[in-house]
């Protein structure tokens, strides 16, 4: 909320990609590694494409559309996502076309015509919308979305190759089984073996988990503990008179207790409880 007005933040570091054709549904279905079939029609859901080694080649937002389905990705990727998916598409009756839509999100449930559920926020309403918007006058737009960042950094959800470096980041060290993003029941995806293997296992070593700091860290930025590599610290958001971030930090560091440093500035892990009642 904003001067007591509900606030539409537009994303501008965001795209979309339609994906469509008699083929897109199982296309779709085989290479990434949420259950497409069961996705709701009025709900955005996190999904991620893998390498066959299980790390994170692409973030997206998936959602249906009228004859197909939405990819939200960084603006920047855009057109990677498009080549590697014409390289797994393969003789499918598949069409890729970049979408001239704006992304917008707000912390309410969907209300109007167009906008999405977005479950990724675990008590809270938010919500994505793709187009054009005239905001009411009991509604703001703001195009400083830090506080859409912050929020996120709250709830350790991770969103963009910054914060999910390609082909470094494991999707269950950064949470997205948690978020909704992988379907271990639908059979196989891409990446799915290795995947499957660390979580069956328990083979992680590291966890994303929101922080605290007091000063502006240039991100990213390496996490040492007793001048030991413990992490990296992944995003960061002014929040009142301190930062909130999101890092990715090793369980023994997090399970000792020990004292975390970005260079000269220490970093506080936060509980889930903390992140969202302080921040």
């Amino acid at each position: 909320m904003i001067d007591g007005q509900m606030t539409i933040w537009h994303l501008n570091g965001r795209s979309s990609l339609a994906v469509t054709g008699q083929d897109a549904e199982a296309f779709l279905n085989d290479v990434l590694t949420l259950d497409i079939t069961t996705l709701p029609a009025d709900q955005v859901m996190p999904v991620v494409l893998l390498t066959p080694q299980g790390r994170i080649i692409f973030d997206l937002l998936i959602s249906r559309i009228t004859d197909g389905f939405r990819l939200e990705c960084d603006q920047n990727k855009l057109d990677d996502l498009i080549k590697k998916l014409r390289l797994y598409r393969l003789r499918r009756v598949v069409d890729l076309t970049p979408r001239d839509e704006a992304v917008f999100t707000m912390l309410t449930e969907p209300r109007d015509a167009g906008w999405m559920k977005d479950n990724r926020f675990q008590d809270i309403a938010a919500c994505r919308y793709y187009g054009t918007i005239t905001p009411a006058t009991q509604t703001k737009i703001a195009e400083d979305d830090t506080a859409y960042h912050a929020l996120r950094y709250q709830y350790a959800i991770p969103e963009g190759s910054i914060e999910l470096p390609t082909e470094k980041a494991l999707p269950l060290e950064a949470g997205l089984d948690r978020l909704g993003a992988i379907s271990f029941d639908k059979g196989c995806f891409i990446g799915q073996e290795v995947t499957a293997r660390t979580r069956y296992r328990g083979l992680l070593k590291r966890r994303y988990v929101p922080v605290r700091a007091m000063t502006d860290i240039t991100i990213p930025n390496d996490i040492h503990a007793d001048e030991r590599l413990a992490g990296e610290l992944l995003g960061l958001a002014r929040t009142g008179d301190s930062w909130i971030g999101l890092a990715n930090i090793r369980l023994d560091a997090l399970d000792q207790g020990q004292t975390l440093m970005a260079g000269t500035n220490e970093i506080i892990p936060l509980t889930s409880t903390e992140s969202t009642t302080k921040a």
